[in-house]
């Protein structure tokens, strides 16, 4: 069993530590620990939030890596982007034969396939 607690500060922080039945006190059968129920409740609706923003966050990020990588391909001459779409064929071809060896989901392949011809497609 763990215990959830927020530590000072600025409150985003969530850590867990192992709760010792001698830090636990005894619950009795007759009556459940609501209030036991109630803090790691919070305190993993506190960690969903903290999560959530970071996946926002770091689509952000991306989203703006992608456009900056898509505007400099297509100020590229067309020589240049034509060695590129080899090169990244095969690079690409390494990093799938990677990831089928590893059981992904397919939301990771469809995403992956995705970002591929969003870059083939600006190199053109």
């Amino acid at each position: 069993m763990f215990r959830f607690f927020k530590m000072p500060g600025n409150g985003t922080e969530i850590h867990a530590e192992p709760a010792s039945p001698a830090q636990s006190p005894p619950a009795s059968a007759a009556q459940p620990n609501y209030a036991g129920e109630d803090t790691l409740l919070d305190s993993l609706t506190s960690l969903s939030k903290i999560n959530s923003v970071s996946v926002v966050q770091h689509g952000a990020r991306i989203a703006v890596i992608g456009e900056l990588l898509v505007s400099v391909l297509s100020h590229l001459p067309a020589t240049m982007r034509a060695d590129i779409v080899m090169s990244f064929r095969d690079r690409i071809e390494e990093v799938m034969s990677l990831s089928d060896d590893r059981g992904l989901p397919q939301q990771y392949h469809s995403a992956l396939l995705n970002e591929i011809n969003l870059y083939l497609n600006a190199l053109q």
